[in-house]
């Protein structure tokens, strides 16, 4: 029996390692699915931000490079206009913010949709639109939409909570607007949107232009699922048949003990040759 001692830890941390790759791989979902929100919530900012640039300005884009909120604090390409200029940063500084509403709490696909949704009925939202005439704005906020739409169907929903969970938390109330709200208004920005003539803007969707990017959560969860192959390998092609050579001469020693005629015959042992009876028969 010493033998079935040194299984039992063998046993511990090979169920350890199967627990450890289910939390790695639920980790590893949960932190992509952040990713995904953060890198949509960077790619709407910027969509609002060029939409809203590209109508004040007749011979001047949003360059595509300002895809983050680091890049864009830098910019300052407003021809004079300070009062865009400092609207554009406060709305940057706020909108980064909104990162923050995905991450605690409930992770599943309902809340990250609900989440991107907000943003665009975010009271800083409309304050910084609304330089834009009204059919721009709803053109602008549908195409917000249909990439939200596309965000969601690369979510992995490996996390949705139960039909019950999401059924109590449908009366849950949209979280409100971000502290801090824009404090800049500017006074012109409004007229001089009219007065310059319409430019094309840009609506079609924009991929996130990123390669699939891993960290130490896959990494780690490739090496226990590994090492539970190995271990299973080990106790299929050695241990088992090991305790089953024991077991049998543990049998076999018992037999011989009490006289009792073997019961049972070895799996691997061919059967025995009746030819001849029949013959005889």
């Amino acid at each position: 029996m010493p033998r079935l001692r040194l299984l039992l830890p063998l046993f511990l941390v090979l169920w350890l390692a199967l627990l450890g790759s289910l939390w790695a791989q639920t980790e590893s979902a949960a932190a992509a699915n952040k990713r995904l929100f953060d890198r949509t919530v960077d790619e709407l900012n910027f969509r609002t931000m060029e939409t809203v640039y590209d109508k004040s300005f007749t011979r001047r884009k949003f360059p595509v490079s300002l895809r983050t909120a680091k890049a864009r604090k830098d910019f300052n390409d407003f021809d004079g206009r300070t009062d865009l200029q400092t609207l554009f940063q406060n709305y940057n500084g706020v909108s980064e913010r909104y990162k923050n509403r995905f991450g605690r709490g409930r992770t599943d696909l309902a809340e990250f949709e609900k989440q991107l949704r907000s943003i665009v009925v975010d009271k800083n939202f409309e304050f910084f639109v609304r330089v834009l005439p009204r059919d721009e704005r709803v053109s602008l906020i549908r195409s917000l939409e249909r990439f939200i739409q596309q965000s969601a169907a690369q979510f992995n929903a490996s996390e949705d909570a139960a039909p019950d969970e999401l059924a109590a938390d449908g009366a849950a109330v949209p979280p409100a607007d971000i502290d801090a709200p824009l404090t800049t208004t500017p006074e012109d920005a409004a007229p001089a949107a009219q007065a310059t003539p319409a430019s094309t803007t840009s609506t079609s969707p924009r991929s996130l232009d990123k390669a699939v990017q891993h960290d130490w959560v896959d990494y780690l969860t490739l090496m226990l699922s590994g090492a539970s192959v190995l271990l299973l390998l080990f106790l299929v092609t050695s241990v088992l048949p090991d305790m089953r050579t024991r077991l049998d001469a543990l049998t076999d020693e018992l037999d011989r003990q009490t006289g009792t005629p073997p019961s049972r015959r070895s799996a691997n042992a061919l059967p025995e040759d009746r030819y001849e009876d029949e013959e005889d028969n």
